[in-house]
């Protein structure tokens, strides 16, 4: 992203990180169901979800905080791109290393 990345440039990114999320969702859930005895499945998933949402309300946080941090208080549009620059990059690295340890730990 630069100074003159349009906007579409940056929804489309968004559209594509909140329609990956959206699929992972079920299959999560899934998992979490289906892997204990059928008596407590309610409690798997609604342990699933509120993990979930934890996780969500967390990165929000912690991205919204790498952004404030790195836009600084100019109001410039140089300054808000290198705030959601910072919060991208930590964001995707969360997310890879995620998957590292998943893939390495689930079978």
């Amino acid at each position: 992203m630069s100074a003159t990345t349009g906007l579409e440039t940056i929804e489309f990114a968004l559209l594509i990180i909140g329609v990956g999320l959206g699929l992972n969702t079920g299959p999560v859930v899934a998992v979490a169901v289906s892997s204990v005895p059928s008596e407590r499945s309610g409690t798997a998933s609604g342990l699933a979800n509120a993990a979930r949402m934890v996780g969500a309300t967390l990165g929000v946080a912690v991205l919204g905080a790498i952004f404030a941090a790195y836009s600084g208080q100019g109001g410039a549009p140089g300054d808000m791109i290198d705030g959601l620059r910072a919060a991208f990059l930590v964001g995707a690295g969360g997310e890879f290393a995620g998957a590292i340890v998943a893939w390495t730990f689930i079978r």
